[in-house]
Formats: structure tokens, C-alpha cells, sequence
């Protein structure tokens, strides 16, 4: 709270007893004394609203703030996949040589605006014939119809680039960027297919999300 505090200037100088006349002017005449104390409650009152403001100040709730979801995605194997995704001690998944297309299910935070997608990762160096690799965020409307409806995007291009370490950001999609569990259910995919040997490991995912504008 921001320093606040209230000095009175008003100081009485007491009539004596058959000695002073009350008067109206002068210096311990009514006008005196009385525009001393409505000068101290003027002040008083402004001191009072600066009080006032300073508590309302800090009663208000924070600025809204960024959230961030990380994690390594427990990456299931689709059954158009012939190769597997595997974790290791660290807790890094990965697969090798093959066809692989992994789905995670997600829990996001509900009415939170998605700002940015990161994926940190690597392709072996020694990935000789790698095909390419892929990652996204999709979303699927909640609708129980047959056949089911197509998972929509909410990420743009997530092409892993080259060989070796990756630190990949993916632009969002602003026009699905609101998350509502109400009516999606959400998933993180990653493809990866070589020819003849190499592996795709993925250490981490981040997602930021802000409050919905």
C-alpha cells in the first residue's frame, strides 16, 4: 500500500477568562479557528479517498497470466503403424525405423485462448532414407454420428525439418485457437517414416495458453 498519512495543522489557542473577547476576526477569532478546522477536514476527506483507493487497489484480483502445459506425450501406436514408440529411463519417446504414427489424448484447460505450440526433439543423424516426420494438434467435435466427423487442425505446418536436434514452433491457428472441452476433445499426433534405418525421439511438449480475448 502506497505511503499515506494525515498531519493536523489546525492548532487552538484557548480563551482566558474574563481577559479575551470572543470575536469573529483576529487571529483567535471565530473565522480563524473555524477555517483552520475546515481546512483539516478538507484534508482529512482527501486522505480518506487516497485510503479508500489504495485498499480497492489492492483487493483487485491480478492481471490475467499466461499458463503453460509441458510434458512428454504418451504417444499411442494407430493400427495403420508398423513401427512402435518406446520410452526410455528419461522419459523420452521415440521410434525407429518404420512407419510410426503416435496419438495422444489431451486434457487443456477449458475457456483458455492457445497461443503457441513448441516441440523439442531430435531426428538421428544416421537416419539414411528418412521419409520425413510431423507433428499436431488436432481437435475432433464432440458429435456421435457415423461415420465420425474429421479431426479439424489447430496448428499450421509441422514439418520437422532435416536431421539432428529440432526445436520446432508451430504457428496456431487463431480461428480455433479457443478451447472448449464442451464441444472437442483434443489429441497430439506425430508421424515419422524412414526408408531404411534412423529414429524420432521427442523430449517435450509446450503449449501456452492465455486468457480468451
Amino acid at each position: 500500500m502506497a505511503d499515506i498519512s494525515y498531519t493536523p495543522t489546525f492548532r487552538d489557542v484557548p480563551w482566558t477568562d474574563r481577559r479575551d473577547r470572543a470575536t469573529a476576526s483576529g487571529p483567535i477569532g471565530f473565522n480563524s479557528k473555524f477555517n483552520a478546522i475546515a481546512s483539516d477536514l478538507r484534508q482529512l476527506s482527501t486522505v480518506v479517498t487516497r485510503i479508500g483507493t489504495a485498499i480497492d487497489a489492492s483487493n483487485a484480483p491480478p492481471p490475467p497470466q499466461q499458463q503453460r502445459l509441458s510434458f512428454t506425450p504418451v504417444l499411442h501406436t494407430t493400427s495403420s503403424s508398423t513401427g512402435e514408440w518406446a520410452y526410455d529411463a528419461s522419459g523420452v519417446v521415440s521410434t525407429a525405423s518404420g512407419e510410426a504414427l503416435g496419438v495422444a489424448n489431451l486434457t487443456l484447460p477449458d475457456g483458455l485462448r492457445l497461443t503457441s505450440v513448441r516441440v523439442v526433439g531430435s531426428i538421428g543423424r544416421n537416419s539414411f532414407g528418412a521419409g520425413g516426420g510431423g507433428v499436431s494438434l488436432l481437435r475432433t467435435p464432440l458429435r456421435l454420428v457415423v461415420p465420425p466427423p474429421a479431426p479439424e487442425a489447430l496448428t499450421g505446418d509441422g514439418d520437422i525439418p532435416g536431421r539432428g536436434a529440432f526445436d520446432l514452433q508451430i504457428p496456431v491457428t487463431a480461428s480455433r485457437a479457443l478451447i472448449d472441452t464442451s464441444v472437442f476433445r483434443y489429441v497430439f499426433t506425430a508421424n515419422f517414416t524412414t526408408i531404411t534405418f534412423g529414429g524420432l525421439s521427442i523430449e517435450a511438449v509446450h503449449l501456452t495458453f492465455a486468457p480468451p480475448s
